[in-house]
């Protein structure tokens, strides 16, 4: 063990880092493949490192940097203040989000194989989640997230354990070696709050039916919204269905594929990941 964290500590320096930290994570736990993201609440994610195979791999790493990303449930709980931990992507998810309908567009596909009910375009399929949560500051959280192809088996709880018996040791880590570094692995576009999903449906919708809609795309129940919002259940119905005529929509699907033509005309990424 101790070889194994003199191996991580001396790599920190070395633009190779986090390949040497997803190295020091398989000693302990067995997974296919892994990604690296910092998270900055309601910005776009700061790329790292991911070490999927294969040009159409590296595609679905773009189609979720560039939209995707949004309504991903680690994404949306680290927006909420997600405390450092590890947690299993489906156990971040709101309550109907398997079931939401609003998946069914062209950069989704809608699988019971997955976790969390669907799987980003050209994303690698029939894999299992954990994600290692370590807040950096008060508007930075790093995931690693490990994936492990459900064939061999889903991630046991003994494995969660193991990952939560290094995390103050990679919290250290990570610390030391993006202090360094994040300059240069910040290669995604500067985006602020005001163009994010907080001004979808500007100068059409009011601020309260927006604020339903979001939690309608996070994939929350009506019952759930009204809870959250300190609302009753009739005045949620009530605010979407005012939202829906504004937007002159009418389902799910249409509303997150407008959501979708929103991040487009707002957002425009240009990464090329280097693994």
């Amino acid at each position: 063990m101790n070889d194994r964290a003199a191996r991580l500590v001396t790599a920190i320096d070395r633009s190779d880092f986090p390949e040497a930290l997803v190295s020091h994570l398989g000693e302990r736990v067995a997974f296919d493949a892994a990604t690296i993201f910092v998270h900055r609440r309601e910005l776009a994610p700061i790329y790292v490192f991911d070490n999927f195979v294969g040009g159409k791999a590296k595609q679905g790493i773009r189609e979720y940097l560039q939209k995707t990303y949004a309504l991903n449930p680690f994404f949306q709980a680290q927006r909420n203040g997600l405390a450092s931990g590890v947690y299993r992507i489906r156990d971040l998810a709101p309550d109907i989000f398997f079931q939401s309908e609003f998946y069914n567009d062209y950069r989704i596909k809608v699988t019971s194989n997955e976790e969390i009910g669907y799987v980003t375009r050209d994303w690698p399929e029939g894999l299992a989640e954990i994600d290692v949560a370590i807040r950096l500051g008060p508007d930075e959280t790093v995931e690693f997230a490990l994936y492990r192809y459900r064939s061999n088996g889903d991630f046991s709880d003994a494995d969660l354990i193991a990952i939560e018996d290094e995390l103050a040791f990679l919290t250290a880590c990570f610390g030391s070696y993006w202090r360094r570094n994040r300059a240069s692995d910040d290669l995604s576009e500067q985006r602020t709050s005001s163009a994010g999903p907080a001004a979808f449906g500007e100068g059409k919708i009011s601020v309260r039916e927006r604020q339903v809609l979001e939690f309608v795309l996070r994939g929350y129940s009506s019952e759930s919204i009204a809870a959250q919002l300190g609302i009753s259940l009739a005045t949620v119905k009530t605010h979407r269905k005012n939202a829906y005529e504004k937007l002159n929509i009418s389902t799910q699907a249409q509303l997150f594929s407008l959501y979708l033509k929103h991040l487009d005309a707002n957002y425009s990424m240009e990464l090329t990941p280097s693994r």
